[in-house]
């Protein structure tokens, strides 16, 4: 069976065409439906963004994820995966112009997700984080492998992509990281209800949060629904909105928003210096030399 090392070489090679010799980090779009290739010829400050339900792989250099109280450094030839959207920083180590750092991600296809588990014997519902981290090797690196390689035939994407894709599902599914990729599907209630409490969090990050009836929301006393959360998000629910409203503040501030206070106001902060302060811990720069920028 292939190991990570050979695995590697092998993504390497097929993604060559996709590698922007550029600071970074870049991403680029390829014909394989969802398949983006990453790279970097720098290392990377902790950036925020929002770890939507995908698959990710590092060829060559190091990331770093960090979502709340969770920290993973993944090394070439490592995997993640999620199961719903989350807000985390992200840093990149190991590039270089004649070396540049390589990550490729696929968007899951939630639909083909959920056939290729009602056709797999059923489990038992997992309690665990919604993300999780393993290495690309045997069987599942052999699927990948294969779903990259299309790059190199690309007559062959439009027949082959969705069974080689479904085979992917099956031996992440398979593997260690299957407890949290079967999330996506499963009937579990107190996940699904913990999910639609971080879903409302994120679509309302403007409002007021009163855990209290959040907490009831999810049918969970007020402990327990603060350490369910965290059990599975990495964060507590106040974080996890004060992360997604930072996040939207930084979209209304790269648009050109008028003021930065209005930019406050709009996401919900009552206290325009108490945003600048979050702001600047989150991102490293004020969110006035943002909008300036």
């Amino acid at each position: 069976m292939p190991d990570p090392e050979s695995t590697t070489r092998r993504l390497l090679d097929d993604v060559a065409a996709y590698i922007a010799p550029l600071p970074g980090p870049v991403g680029r779009s390829t014909p394989v439906p969802r398949l983006t290739v990453w790279a970097s010829t720098r290392a990377t400050l902790p950036t925020s963004a929002i770890f939507e339900p995908m698959f990710y792989t590092v060829a060559r250099g190091t990331k770093i994820l960090t979502m709340g109280a969770n920290r993973f450094e993944l090394l070439a030839g490592a995997c993640a995966v999620s199961s719903f959207g989350l807000p985390y920083s992200h840093q990149l180590a190991g590039g270089t112009t004649e070396l540049p750092y390589v990550g490729v991600s696929l968007h899951l296809d939630i639909g083909m997700l959920t056939r290729v588990m009602l056709d797999m014997p059923k489990r038992d519902d997992r309690w665990t984080c919604a993300i999780a981290a393993g290495d690309l090797n045997g069987s599942l690196g052999e699927a990948f492998a294969r779903l990259v390689g299309l790059l190199n035939s690309p007559d062959d994407i439009g027949m082959l992509a969705p069974h080689y894709e479904a085979e992917l599902y099956y031996r992440l599914l398979q593997s260690p990281m299957g407890d949290t990729l079967r999330q996506i599907g499963q009937r579990n209630a107190r996940f699904q209800q913990l999910k639609a409490a971080a879903d409302w969090l994120a679509a309302n990050h403007s409002k007021p949060v009163i855990i209290p009836d959040l907490a009831a929301s999810a049918g969970m006393s007020v402990t327990s629904f603060h350490r369910h959360f965290k059990a599975v998000t990495g964060y507590s629910p106040l974080a996890f909105q004060r992360h997604m409203r930072l996040l939207e503040a930084r979209k209304l501030l790269a648009a050109g928003s008028a003021s930065v206070s209005r930019v406050a106001y709009e996401v919900g902060y009552v206290s325009p210096s108490q945003f600048s302060r979050e702001y600047k811990s989150m991102f490293g720069s004020s969110p006035i030399a943002d909008l300036q920028r």
